[in-house]
């Protein structure tokens, strides 16, 4: 029990070493890692620590370890933390609250960003993405587009919302609570069902666009935070949230 221990602490210390050496810029995005023998020897450690300490790395996403091409330190990836969000709401199912959370929080300022930022090609590809899915609503209705289609014209309206922010925090942010929230299959019960819902959605988006365009921030913040809550409402039953 005793070395067990003192394994995992080295391993979290070497976890450590690796993320301050990404933070000091030092190991940049596609660097390779040393050999594991000579980073072993070189941090005075054994391999065991070591293979422990890169394996949780690649878990969360810091590091990319394939066969035959050695450990290198990832790049940025939405997909990967989505992923990560996933598996956490798969162990407890109260953090889809904390997803809706999350997209309130991101979204409603990213729309207020977007009211002070956006080009006017910003304006015209939100004008062109609503388009787009109004003219889909009808035959998704008729059981002619599926639900993926849909759900991917959605999410191309709220991620130009984040890109006309001009914020590469918030882009990426948003990017990440949506792909969270396509994984877990959060809205398919309710927009699967009741395909009119859409329709709904659509106006929504048309008050985000307007008040954007109107270079009204508060008037964004608070058309995307009115979204966001009914869409919660839809997902949750009808709940008040």
């Amino acid at each position: 029990m005793e070395s067990v221990i003192q394994r995992t602490s080295i391993s979290q210390q070497v976890m450590n070493h690796i993320l301050n050496l990404v933070e000091r810029g030092e190991l940049h995005p596609g660097d390779h890692l040393p050999p594991e023998r000579e980073f072993a020897a070189s941090l005075g450690i054994s391999r065991v620590p070591l293979r422990e300490a890169v394996s949780a790395l690649c878990v969360i996403g810091v590091l990319d370890k394939r066969q035959g091409s050695g450990t290198t330190v990832a790049h940025f990836s939405p997909e990967t933390l989505g992923r990560i969000l996933r598996t956490y709401t798969m162990l407890d199912n109260t953090l889809s609250g904390n997803l809706f959370e999350a997209r309130m929080a991101v979204e409603a300022t990213a729309a207020r960003l977007a009211a002070q930022n956006a080009t006017r090609s910003d304006v015209e590809a939100l004008v062109r993405h609503i388009g787009e899915m109004e003219d889909a609503i009808p035959a998704y209705v008729r059981g002619e587009k599926r639900l993926a289609d849909m759900l991917a014209l959605d999410d191309r309206f709220h991620l130009q919302c984040a890109a006309a922010s001009h914020n590469q925090f918030y882009i990426q942010f948003v990017n990440i609570v949506h792909t969270a929230g396509t994984d877990l299959g959060l809205y398919e019960a309710v927009y699967g069902s009741d395909r009119e819902k859409y329709y709904e959605s659509a106006a929504d988006h048309r008050k985000v666009l307007d008040a954007i365009a109107a270079k009204d921030g508060r008037g964004a913040e608070e058309a995307m935070e009115a979204h966001i809550r009914a869409i919660r409402a839809n997902t949750e039953g009808g709940k008040t949230v």
